[in-house]
């Protein structure tokens, strides 16, 4: 037969299209050796991870920082720890307060470095999880059918043969026991669950991580102190997160401010009625707050925290109502208040005391001389021809609004971790059975619960007897 070179080339394909193929096929195999060498090093990096020596390292580690927050206090004022740590005669003979804000051991919590450690360690628990936890898991659902038992300290022998099996596997069904059959090999298992404990301890500590990292980054704390009747936006922060944002299209109103006292007058309780008010001004919530009852309400938590006395109003002759400021006074953990009133007609001041909310006022003259002991409402003359009244207090409540959004992934975090103890008190027991030409062996182990597990098989063996 003979060829001719115009078959050869309608045979063929243009050259354009064997070079772009040649292309396609060149750029495939160099992006599956590049995604093979990339499976080669995550596995590696999977790999490193997932060591133990590492994970507690990086525990304890982590352990060390934290025990250092516990002792040396957080988020002062340079002045609390100029002086408690000074330069003459320092800690260890090195140990400032400048050594301290130089390694920002006064904000250790939110320090990069430490969110970093945090993410190592919460990137080794995960490795750790999907590379040795969860395919052990996977191993454990496994038939182990066996024939040598001769590491077993747990067996028994019979003589007799097809019976017993039968007798075990059905035993052991009752028992809520999964039991598998391969000709004379006999398995079950029982306890599964007990190891899916570590896993959930894995992902409780996670999620606690991540619900305190998310906390530190997003949440605040704020301070304020109000006088009664007045209205106020979150302005005084004590704490915040680099991405905590403050609300500022709402407001909070002090309706009223009151103490409950003992029968021997001591402070038994402290009450603010707090309104929530809306851009427009209107009231969206209310609620009455005192110590260990917060007001919950838009994500944030308003505590009752402190209270004052900032000052006094009193009725002169004249009928004009001026407001007297108040100084507080703390000796041997009591507190007392002070003010100053200056009378018409008067050459001297006039001293008053205040113990507590209870209405009771103690005057003074500019010598320390008691002069009147008066009630709220009381009219006072003292020698003058017209007379004045202490007709009320100003106080002010003190409130702690806190806002934290990782609080709902901790309190997760801890009910998995408290669901996992009682998971990991679960026995995991392994029970074999392999039948010969002249006897039945069965053998069985147990991680947890030993003796008892002992007695089980005890129990079994004398049923096949």
């Amino acid at each position: 037969m003979n060829w001719r070179h115009e078959d050869f080339q309608s045979t063929a394909l243009p050259t354009e299209l064997s070079r772009l193929i040649i292309n396609i096929m060149y750029q495939i195999t160099i992006y599956l050796t590049t995604l093979t060498m990339k499976q080669k090093f995550f596995k590696k990096v999977l790999k490193a991870l997932s060591n133990l020596q590492l994970s507690i390292s990086l525990l304890f580690f982590i352990g060390i920082i934290i025990a250092l927050g516990t002792v040396i206090e957080q988020d002062q004022p340079i002045s609390f720890y100029q002086t408690n740590y000074p330069d003459v005669n320092p800690l260890f003979g090195f140990f400032t307060w400048q050594v301290i804000f130089q390694l920002n051991l006064n904000n250790i919590y939110n320090a990069e470095e430490f969110i970093f450690i945090l993410l190592i360690f919460c990137s080794s628990l995960i490795a750790c999880t999907f590379t040795v936890q969860l395919p052990a898991l996977k191993k454990f659902r496994l038939w182990k059918f066996r024939k040598n038992f001769q590491s077993f300290d747990l067996k028994a022998q019979f003589s007799q043969t097809g019976l017993p099996s039968t007798l075990v596997c059905y035993n052991l069904h009752q028992k809520n026991y999964h039991v598998f059959k391969q000709g004379k090999m006999d398995y079950a298992y029982t306890g599964l669950l007990g190891r899916v404990g570590p896993i959930i301890v894995h992902f409780s500590i996670i999620l606690l991580l991540f619900g305190s990292t998310l906390g530190t980054l997003g949440g605040y704390v704020a301070q304020e102190m109000v006088p009664r009747g007045e209205i106020f936006h979150i302005q005084n922060l004590l704490k915040s997160g680099s991405t905590s944002s403050v609300p500022q299209q709402m407001a909070w109103r002090v309706n009223d401010f009151w103490i409950t006292y003992t029968q021997d007058l001591k402070t038994n309780q402290f009450y603010s009625d707090l309104s929530a008010i809306n851009i427009n001004g209107n009231e969206v919530a209310r609620k009455k707050i005192f110590v260990n009852q917060p007001f919950i309400f838009n994500n944030l938590t308003v505590y009752q925290t402190d209270w004052d006395i900032i000052g006094c109003k009193v009725k002169l002759p004249n009928n004009q109502i001026i407001q007297v400021p108040l100084k507080k006074i703390t000796k041997a953990g009591k507190k007392i208040w002070l003010g100053t009133l200056s009378l018409p007609n008067s050459d001297s001041p006039i001293s008053f005391l205040i113990n507590d909310l209870q209405g009771k006022l103690f005057l003074y003259n500019n010598k320390g001389v008691l002069l009147k002991e008066c009630y709220l409402g009381d009219e006072i003359t003292l020698g003058l021809t017209k007379t004045f009244v202490f007709s009320e207090f100003i106080t002010s409540t003190g409130l702690q609004i806190k806002t934290d959004p990782g609080l709902i992934t901790v309190y997760l975090a801890f009910f998995l971790l408290m669901c996992s103890i009682f998971i990991s008190y679960i026995s995991y027991s392994q029970i074999w059975g392999v039948e010969n030409a002249t006897s039945f062996i069965l053998a069985g182990k147990s991680n947890r619960a030993v003796l008892f597990f002992q007695s089980e098989f005890q129990k079994l063996s004398k049923k096949i007897c």
